[in-house]
């Protein structure tokens, strides 16, 4: 086996055929990458690599490679003289396998350069990689044995290479939806299982899964078992009862394998390998399971026949049910319903607010409309929540577990919405903020119009205030009242301007009524100042004369979270447009004692403009400024202490309730046109509401991976960009030249050896 594997081995590296198809694959993948997914998006990831790139890549390269394999050897005639040898028919073929597998596996190693590139660059994930090169192998090998089968049909390269690719394209194709939605519904999902996209695909994400792993198992068996039989055909007579018994034996295998892969699907068994677990249930929401006090219902509403747009995500949604009823303890049972099965469970799932959702299909070549279930019911005790339909995975552990927090709470939580000092309220202002607010809680609007202060503080229990961006006056009887509240446990979100800005003539003027001077008895000082990062900020499209401009906006500063309990996911980034800075002082108010944990903090390249005349993108006073100005700077802080009720001397220790206080020095950033633009934003508003409400465990759920990797390439633009062309082009042409260089190598070399046996022969 060794010798013949040595022998093929060879035949690839001993012709420059081999090395210039290694470049090509190495260094087209390179450039699709490189030059399209990672240094755009930011994010330190190869998962485009893989999912986009690399089962396309490797359907021509795999094609290319395998093609001579079974088809030169019968074209020269030795495969009769191979068969003829004491050798099994089953090790012939299990060396050519290999060696076009290792062949194919040298360019895919060389592609590792990808991710060690990144990994200088930003924070990889490690395990996320591991599971995509696992899936790379797998999905190499099955098309290994597709290009082997090919070859063993024809003893024309050519024609062996447009079988294989024509063969692969089929199977890479049934996957993608816009080819499956044209095909009837049960076809079209049989298609789709059947695709090595909708396995590869799960395994590009970071999970190993039994079930893929079977399904490429089986395949690769299915055309070996093939290629066995074209191969052993040669030295058996076909119309012998050898031959027949061994098409029988070979056919019996194929479909033992098929039925493997298939019917593998009911077969439990998953690694997730990303680093934060994202495909596992987090020990916050095994926590809340393990706290329940009754056992919750889940109802899966799903379709016996569901629609091909939705079918991979069924099957992620049940792995999921079961994983959660699993973990549960017996506190959360599941039961699965097929909506669509009759006309009870129909209504079932109507009376569970579970509605059917239609596709789009084809039937009979005309398109038409498929409706089809995905959605869940929640019942516990005589509370009943839905989440009427799950269109991914993403996202789905935390609705499930702020779902089943929601049905098992005895009392609704209140939010309390300041106004009338020209606060943000609603519509254009914080539409998506106050729906996701009164989605999860009851929310109410409180003022002083009449007067008399913030009297619902007093008289109904609230569990948040939320103040949005106050510009106008706000009487000290209600500065007195959101004191006391805060002294008897309250808890506040609190989101200041202390510079008002007019975006449209670029300018911006102090505002004297932004409560950043009530904030310093709470030992924070809000500087009315416009903060700007010259590294670390967004590019905005602005109208210019000659239409839309797209520049870097250097007082949009792109800022990461600091921590992950408060905000979750340390590391996600938001953009703060024209925020303020906050600085940590003494409490003015002897009797506040307070700890402070920064949220937001920006970069080094930081700076700060007391000087509002020029706040554009062309503002030319940014260009002189020096590396002494720069630095890091605060945007948001959060506050747990306590203090003294308003009037008193003295306090009573003892009657002292901890208060819980988020500060922020910019409120447009939750605002509708920024939520709409950056929906991290809206994850953020949530998860301080949600830790302010000391619901901490929530705020973990949904943060799971929320969390980005950005690149970080350099301090400045000279060594950024010099950064950046290192990682590129050492890959593109790098790899590539390193292939090139083996290639001469080898020819010096072996035409060193011709020479020197002609020498000694003479």
């Amino acid at each position: 086996l060794v010798s013949l594997v040595r022998k093929d081995l060879k035949g690839y590296f001993d012709q420059p055929t081999g090395y210039i198809l290694l470049v090509i694959f190495v260094g087209v993948a390179s450039y699709l990458f490189f030059f399209q997914a990672p240094l755009s998006s930011q994010e330190a990831s190869v998962r485009p690599l893989f999912e986009s790139i690399m089962p396309w890549m490797l359907a021509v390269f795999v094609a290319a490679a395998t093609m001579r394999l079974v088809a030169e050897e019968q074209r020269d005639g030795t495969l009769e003289i191979l068969l003829t040898q004491p050798i099994r028919g089953w090790t012939v073929l299990i060396a050519k396998f290999l060696s076009g597998l290792i062949f194919v596996g040298v360019g895919i190693l060389f592609t590792i350069g990808a991710p060690l590139a990144l990994a200088t660059a930003g924070d990889l994930d490690i395990g996320a990689v591991i599971a995509q090169y696992v899936g790379t192998f797998f999905l190499t090998a099955s098309f290994v044995a597709i290009g082997l089968f090919s070859s063993s049909l024809t003893r024309n390269q050519i024609v062996a290479f447009i079988v294989s690719l024509t063969v692969i394209l089929i199977l890479l194709f049934g996957g993608l939806t816009f080819v499956s939605v044209a095909l009837p519904s049960r076809l079209a999902v049989l298609v789709q299982d059947l695709s090595p996209v909708t396995h590869f695909s799960i395994m590009a994400r970071g999970v190993i899964d039994l079930r893929d792993i079977l399904y490429f198992v089986a395949l690769v068996s299915a055309f070996l078992f093939g290629t066995y039989l074209m191969i052993r055909g040669k030295s058996v007579s076909h119309r012998s009862p050898l031959y027949r018994n061994l098409q029988l034996g070979v056919g019996g295998l194929v479909i033992m394998s098929l039925l493997v892969g298939w019917f593998g699907r009911s077969i439990e068994g998953r690694w997730d390998l990303t680093e934060q677990k994202l495909f596992t249930l987090s020990p916050a929401t095994e926590e809340l399971l393990a706290d329940l006090d009754d056992v919750v219902i889940i109802k899966l509403f799903e379709s016996r026949d569901p629609p091909v747009q939705i079918a991979p995500t069924t099957r992620d949604v049940r792995d999921f049910v079961d994983d959660l009823a699993a973990k549960s303890d017996g506190k959360v049972r599941v039961v699965k319903i097929f909506a669509d099965e009759s006309e009870e469970t129909e209504l079932e799932a109507e009376q569970s607010f579970v509605p059917p959702v239609p596709f789009n299909i084809e039937t009979q070549g005309e398109l038409g409309i498929k409706v089809g279930y995905l959605g869940m019911g929640f019942t516990y005790a005589n509370q009943q929540e839905p989440i009427p339909f799950v269109d991914s995975l993403d996202g789905l552990e935390y609705r499930v577990a702020s779902t089943i927090y929601r049905v098992t709470q005895k009392e609704q939580r209140n939010v309390a919405v300041l106004f009338g000092h020209g606060e943000k309220r609603r519509d254009a202002m914080l539409q998506s903020f106050r729906n996701w607010l009164e989605r999860n809680h009851a929310v109410t609007e409180i003022s002083d119009r009449q007067g008399g202060g913030l009297g619902p503080l007093h008289g109904q229990f609230v569990d948040v205030l939320v103040i949005a961006g106050p510009t106008e006056f706000m009487d000290e009887i209600v500065k007195d009242d959101i004191d006391t509240y805060l002294a008897n446990g309250g808890k506040a979100l609190i989101l200041i301007d202390p510079v008002n800005v007019d975006p449209r003539r670029g300018t911006a003027e102090p505002n004297e009524f932004s409560m950043a001077d009530y904030l310093e008895q709470y030992g924070v000082k809000a500087r009315r100042n416009v903060v700007f990062d010259l590294e670390s900020n967004e590019t905005v499209t602005f109208q210019g004369r000659f239409g839309p401009v797209s520049l870097p906006f250097p007082y949009w500063v792109s800022v990461p979270t600091v921590e992950n309990q408060i905000s979750g996911g340390g590391g996600a980034s938001v953009v703060f447009p024209w925020s303020s800075s906050l600085e940590l002082i003494e409490p003015t108010n002897k009797t506040v004692d307070r700890e402070v944990t920064p949220l937001l903090e920006t970069s080094e390249n930081a700076g700060l403009d007391y000087d509002y005349r020029d706040i554009t993108p062309q503002s030319a006073r940014l260009e002189g400024v020096s590396e002494d100005e720069l630095g890091r700077r605060l945007l948001a802080v959060a506050l747990t202490g306590t203090r003294c009720q308003p009037g008193l001397v003295t306090c009573d220790k003892d009657l002292d309730r901890p208060f819980r206080l988020i500060i922020a020095a910019e409120s447009d950033w939750i605002s509708e046109s920024m939520v709409n633009q950056y929906p991290q934003h809206l994850a953020l508003g949530s998860n301080w509401i949600d830790w302010l409400m000391q619901e901490d465990a929530l705020a973990t759920i949904r943060s799971k991976g929320t969390s980005r990797r950005p690149l970080t390439f350099g301090n400045d633009v000279i060594s950024a960009n010099a950064h950046v062309n290192l990682v590129r082009y050492s890959n593109v042409v790098g790899v590539p030249a390193i292939f090139i260089l083996l290639g001469l190598v080898r020819y010096f070399m072996r035409r060193n050896t011709t020479r020197k046996v002609y020498t000694r022969d003479r």
